[in-house]
């Protein structure tokens, strides 16, 4: 022990020259007064002298330096899997009360010499040895992990894990097991018998589709000890059956992908059913089915196709939009057109607006609504009323006359992105004839392609668009685009870039802005081990969003049953977090006021079951022995498990560790100096009371 403090050391002297300066102010003439002797006076000085240079040295707050030992036992962590496959698998011994008594018999044996720390993994990890088999998710490299990431280091010396080897989740634990650096002993439970039954591995399926479209569900399928069994794969809705095949396995094991096509019935969130049926002999059913969810929507877009006469650019486009999901094209002619331009989400002028054809009364409607138009400059173009629409391009000085003008892409458009091969296909298609004339772009217009005549790259914009207020329009300045279609093919080998061209065009002018002040998102589908979280967003008449007010919201499931909920404010904006809930389809209704308007929303949820433990019940003891054995531990069956102990006992590697380190405290945090100083004031006091003093 030695003071660290180098100031208190020099101070000292001065401390006990303090002590016997008011020792001796105090005891000078005590001699002989009230029954003090000299020796008794000197004594008492000296008590005092020495209890002010003590309390006055430590109010200087010296330090010592202390030298600690301290021996950590070696850390043996047992992990249990507490996933459901052991349930499914109908693996007794894993789940009775005798294996649980034995592992945990276990650990405390080796409490004595070890410390050691228990955990239940599965999708997550949880503290304890626990036998519920909840999980519905495996992932043994996740185990692993996290008890490298706690525990890792020279304390770390062995680990204990059981389960079946089975995992649905995360990569190869045997990576993670030799990266621990220590044994890993493992137990080997489940049953590794293959039984026949049939299986359903997966279905891949489209999240999204538009009503009255058909999409693909891609099954997959394998077979075990069933070699010429005849049974059939079926797809149900609403508990009727829409599609089916035959399924006949031809080999041992067996796998088939089937490809189904469904139609769209209904908007909203639909529950399609994929099953295989049972066969009898079969193992275990429970794995036969399984339930997707694809969102339908209603919501396409309708794009109107307007010309003044037939012309090859109409039927390009028609195609392009005809690749483009969500799309539903009409194609007319301002002759005999005499539909409603409001139910449109885009409207394309070609050749119009024109001196032969009045469409303002269309127009003035379209603009009122505030339809978004593209529209195609020919020589018929009446270009008086095309600059009275205010597309973004005004034409002045033209003759009657066109000209061939190639593109040139403008690498300063940033509307939306153009791919590289894109721009190279653009830049070599075919030229465009463009109606003689001068071309200038107003304001709120920008270019997504030149005019090049010759060699020579000119100002005047071929293809440009713009946006006025929530109104998006587009001018292709020419006739002929018929011509870059083919293009594309004979030069890239498909149409792929022109329709891309065209759709991006089109989604861009047709995008439909959301302008409800009250929204409410959330994921469409929830599996049945995820909360349910939604956020919701409020707006005042400004559109600043606001998160003053109360939102609840009514969850309904298909049997009818409310629960009620409320959001919390978040930032701000709000959110709910509903928990789990069971698989199935939900409805929802949102509410909320702000200064006295009312706001709702409504939508759907579903609920997906998780089932991945259920798909393979077999269990994989070649996947923990061969973790055993790339860390030097060993695998043993259930019966065996008091062998563990032996063999860490009988590890010399796995013993404990002494570490040495320094420690620094103040002096006046030691008790004993306190009950010292008490004890001299106490000895003073009792002697100067006992003569009579105070």
């Amino acid at each position: 022990m030695n003071l660290t403090t180098a100031h208190s050391l020099w101070l000292a002297p001065l401390c006990l020259a303090l002590g016997v300066l008011l020792a001796w102010v105090l005891y000078r003439r005590t001699e002989g007064k009230e029954g003090f002797s000299r020796k008794l006076s000197i004594f008492l000085a000296t008590i005092r002298a020495l209890v002010i240079a003590l309390v006055a040295f430590f109010l200087l707050e010296p330090m010592v330096r202390l030298m600690v030992r301290e021996v950590r036992k070696p850390v043996v962590v047992f992990l249990h899997d507490g996933s459901s496959s052991l349930t499914a698998a109908g693996d007794t011994v894993a789940l009775g009360a005798a294996y649980g008594a034995s592992l945990e018999q276990l650990a405390t044996s080796l409490g004595d010499a070890y410390q050691v720390r228990s955990f239940t993994y599965g999708q997550e990890i949880r503290d304890g040895l626990l036998f519920d088999q909840r999980d519905e998710l495996t992932d043994i490299g996740q185990a692993l992990r996290e008890v490298y990431d706690r525990f890792s280091g020279p304390d770390l010396g062995a680990v204990v894990i059981d389960g079946d080897g089975i995992q649905n989740r995360g990569r190869d634990p045997r990576l993670d097991a030799v990266r621990l650096g220590v044994p890993v002993f493992t137990i080997a439970l489940g049953d590794t018998t293959v039984r026949p039954d049939l299986v359903l591995k997966a279905v891949e399926h489209n999240r999204i589709c538009f009503l009255g479209n058909e999409f693909p569900l891609l099954v997959r399928i394998e077979a075990r000890h069933l070699r010429g069994v005849r049974t059939r794969a079926v797809v149900r809705y609403e508990g009727r059956e829409v599609a089916a095949q035959e399924v006949a396995p031809a080999g041992d094991p067996w796998m088939k992908e089937l490809a189904f096509s469904i139609k769209a019935e209904k908007p909203g969130m639909q529950r399609y059913t994929v099953q295989v049926v049972p066969v009898e002999g079969e193992h275990t059913e429970i794995n036969n089915a399984q339930d997707v969810y694809i969102d339908v929507l209603d919501d396409r877009q309708k794009v109107l196709l307007l010309g003044a006469a037939p012309h090859p650019d109409l039927g390009a486009l028609r195609l392009a939009l005809n690749g483009l999901e969500g799309y539903e094209t009409d194609l007319a002619f301002a002759a005999d057109f005499t539909g409603a331009v409001e139910g449109y989400d885009l409207v394309v002028l070609h050749g119009l607006p024109s001196t032969r054809f009045r469409i303002e009364p269309l127009l003035e409607r379209a603009n009122a609504k505030g339809i978004p138009l593209m529209v195609v400059l020919t020589s018929g173009t009446d270009f008086t009323a095309f600059n009275a629409l205010g597309a973004g391009v005004r034409v002045t000085g033209t003759r009657g006359a066109t000209t061939d003008a190639q593109a040139v892409a403008n690498a300063q458009f940033n509307y939306f992105m153009l791919e590289g091969d894109q721009v190279r296909a653009l830049e070599r298609f075919p030229p465009l004839q463009v109606p003689f004339g001068q071309y200038d772009l107003e304001r709120a217009a920008v270019a997504l392609a030149h005019q090049r005549v010759g060699v020579v790259k000119t100002a005047y914009p071929l293809i440009a668009v713009s946006q006025q207020s929530e109104r998006r329009m587009a001018t292709i300045c020419g006739e002929g685009i018929w011509r870059w279609r083919i293009a594309d093919q004979q030069l890239f080998g498909s149409q792929e870039r022109f329709d891309l061209l065209v759709h991006k065009l089109v989604q861009f002018l047709a995008l439909k802005a959301d302008k409800k002040r009250f929204r409410v998102d959330h994921l469409p589908v929830f599996t049945g081990n995820e909360p349910i979280v939604m956020n919701a967003e409020l707006y005042n008449a400004a559109y600043e969003p606001v998160n003053e007010s109360e939102v609840n919201m009514v969850l309904k499931d298909e049997a009818g049953k409310e629960f009620a909920y409320g959001f919390r404010a978040s930032g701000k904006a709000y959110r709910l977090d509903a928990g789990r809930l069971p698989a199935g389809r939900y409805s929802w209704e949102a509410r909320t006021d702000l200064k006295g308007e009312r706001f709702t929303a409504k939508g759907e949820l579903s609920v997906r079951e998780l089932f991945l433990e259920r798909m393979n019940t077999v269990a994989d003891h070649a996947l923990l022995a061969d973790m055993a054995a790339r860390t030097g531990g060993r695998m043993v069956q259930p019966d065996s498990i008091g062998s563990i102990a032996a063999a860490i006992r009988g590890e010399r590697t796995i013993a404990a560790r002494s570490y040495a380190h320094t420690s620094f405290s103040d002096l006046i945090g030691l008790r004993w100096i306190f009950f010292g100083l008490l004890a001299l004031l106490s000895i003073e006091w009792v002697l100067r009371r006992r003569n009579g003093a105070y």
